[in-house]
């Protein structure tokens, strides 16, 4: 009866228990790898609670992005919060809301609130970006400090967000330096 109302509903439920469950232990060693010169080992810490649908992941409020691309950078984020377990924040900010001497605390003080959002986790990140202050910060937890050191980070503001902020091809520029800031963590886990 039920699969005949709800035909599709036996395909999403599998879908979601896939897509939720790693397989891993969370608990247990899932990497040891050589960071300047020492290992560390890094253990997946308690599950943070999941940015619920109704909270967004990318504001823009220096509306430097259409609708629909602001939708897909909030979808880019959402994955890879889903396939590893980092929330990460994108939002932008226009020069009269933040000061450039104040942007970098600023984005610390995001931080410390999207982490609490979820359940006051190390293993959240924020991206600022300001078209009007041609400023990009990114802070993150120290769980993703073992994956993703500030040099990499400085150097994918440099190399990805910098360049597109003065070409005027922001979201290009922020949807490439997403996807390496994503990539990088990634090697950094296997």
């Amino acid at each position: 009866m039920l699969q005949r109302m709800f035909p599709g509903m036996l395909l999403l439920t599998t879908v979601l228990l896939f897509a939720c469950n790693s397989g891993r232990n969370l608990n247990t060693q899932v990497h040891k790898r050589d960071a300047d010169g020492r290992e560390t080992n890094i253990k997946y810490p308690q599950q943070q609670t999941v940015t619920p649908q109704n909270i967004n992941m990318s504001y823009d409020f220096e509306q430097l992005f259409t609708a629909a691309q602001n939708k897909q950078i909030d979808s880019l984020v959402r994955v890879f919060e889903k396939s590893n377990l980092i929330a990460v924040k994108v939002i932008t900010l226009p020069a009269d809301k933040v000061t450039a001497g104040s942007f970098e605390n600023n984005n610390k003080n995001l931080l410390k609130e999207w982490a609490g959002v979820h359940g006051n986790t190390d293993k959240a990140m924020v991206i600022s970006i300001s078209k009007g202050l041609n400023k990009v910060a990114i802070d993150y937890g120290p769980f993703v400090g073992k994956l993703l050191s500030r040099a990499e980070a400085d150097q994918i503001i440099s190399n990805d967000f910098l360049p597109a902020l003065q070409s005027g091809n922001i979201f290009d520029g922020a949807w490439k330096g997403l996807n390496d800031l994503m990539d990088t963590i990634r090697r950094n886990i296997q």
